[in-house]
This record gives C-alpha cells, structure tokens and sequence, in this order.
C-alpha cells in the first residue's frame, strides 16, 4: 500500500489499520477491488465474503472491525446451528408478512437464503448500510458440518 515499506499484508492488525486508516481513498478502493476480483464477485452489486475460522482465534474482534466499518455489512454466525445470528436481525424477515428466517429453512434452503442476505437490503428494499460496497459472515467449520450443507461453501 502507498507509502508503507510491506507489500503484503500479514494479518488481522494490517486489515483492521488498512480498512479504518487507509492511506487514501483510491488505496481503500484498490483493496475492495482486489477482494473483488479475489473472490471473483464482479458480478453482484455487493463483494462477498465469507471468514472462515477455529474458535477461539480472536475472529470475533476482526467481526467488530468489520461491523463498525461504514462499507461493509457484517453478520455473523448465519450457520451456527443453534441460531442464526446477525448484527441486523431486520435482514431475516423474508417477506413482507413479516416471515423471518429460521434455521429450518436456512438448512432446508440454504441457497435462497444466502442469496437474501447477499443482497444487503432489509424486507423493504432498503440497503442495511448507506453506501455499502460489501457483505459478508462469519462460520466456523462445524457449522457446516453439522448442517450438510457444505456445498454452499464451493465456488461455483
């Protein structure tokens, strides 16, 4: 990144000081456009992500980062199989009846549900997050485990 020494970043400090402190906006937006192109998701509106973490490996910090940022909706455990846990528990309601989410029907659907959420708006169309260039969650591996529903986790 402009005017630092390293080239690469090696860890949760650098991203936590690369997203609050950028050194300028076109270094912030270069690194969105390469998480972009990282995860190949050009085509949707929002850049999506996912971490992927062991408990206990501080993932719940870098989550608060995230959160906090102005640019990203973070949720998340959406597949703990306890509950479906998000910052924006607005987000789960999936029409306007009123119906929320559940963690039948995210198991039962987990596609159709990833895809409300990926879309970063509430039930009424609105954007969770003014200006919002990304959205993502967090999961652990037992998560999918223990719901089969792996195969949401492959690029396709």
């Amino acid at each position: 990144f402009e005017g630092t020494k390293r080239s690469v970043m090696t860890g949760i400090a650098d991203l936590y000081v690369m997203l609050k402190k950028p050194h300028s906006k076109q270094a912030r937006d270069r690194f969105l456009a390469l998480l972009q192109q990282m995860t190949g998701t050009q085509r949707y509106e929002l850049t999506r992500f996912i971490v992927l973490s062991w408990k206990r490996t501080g993932s719940n910090l870098l989550c608060g980062i995230l959160f906090n940022h102005p640019e990203i909706i973070m949720h998340n455990e959406l597949f703990n199989p306890i509950d479906i846990f998000s910052y924006y528990q607005r987000t789960l309601v999936r029409n306007e009846k009123g119906d929320r989410w559940n963690t039948l029907g995210r198991d039962l659907y987990p596609e159709a549900f990833l895809e409300h959420i990926w879309t970063g708006n509430d039930v009424s169309g609105d954007r969770i997050k003014a200006g919002s260039k990304a959205c993502g969650f967090k999961s652990f591996p037992d998560h999918w485990w223990e719901a089969q529903n792996d195969s949401i986790f492959q690029h396709k």
